[in-house]
């Protein structure tokens, strides 16, 4: 499965544990949306650091696939995607995260990065890409 596939299903698997009330006329008259949040800078350390926090965490399912581990966490909504080495990016991580406001879902994207930052750019750009293209189909149900 590709990387874009499993983040969705991810994602998907998340709003349906977390969200069960996310679809339908709440979800359509209140626009739900994906928003770009901060991108910080981090060191090797740092990194290093946030992956084992994360990681460690009560509920932490992690995955590695593509140069990527990826950590789920069910209980906040979040899940975490570190580059491993070799990645273009590293060290570099990505938050994606539904939040509620009002009863509305909201996708909150973050980011780290401390290697190039065209990769990293291009990296994040995806997960913002595919976040909106998530809020638009709650939006259309």
């Amino acid at each position: 499965m590709s990387e874009s596939r499993k983040l969705a299903a991810a994602l998907a698997l998340i709003a349906v544990l977390i969200l069960p009330e996310a679809t339908g006329a709440a979800a359509t008259a209140d626009r739900p949306s994906a928003r770009t949040g901060e991108v910080t800078q981090i060191d090797a350390e740092s990194f290093q650091r946030m992956l084992e926090e994360v990681s460690a965490l009560e509920g932490a399912v992690s995955e590695e696939d593509g140069g990527i581990t990826r950590v789920a966490i069910a209980t906040d909504g979040k899940v975490w995607f570190f580059t491993q080495p070799g990645h273009a990016a590293h060290p570099a991580i990505v938050s994606v995260q539904i939040l509620r406001e009002e009863g509305v879902p909201h996708i909150q994207t973050d980011g780290w990065r401390g290697g190039s930052r065209m990769a990293f750019d291009e990296w994040f750009t995806a997960f913002v890409r595919r976040n909106a293209h998530l809020a638009r189909r709650w939006r259309e149900q």
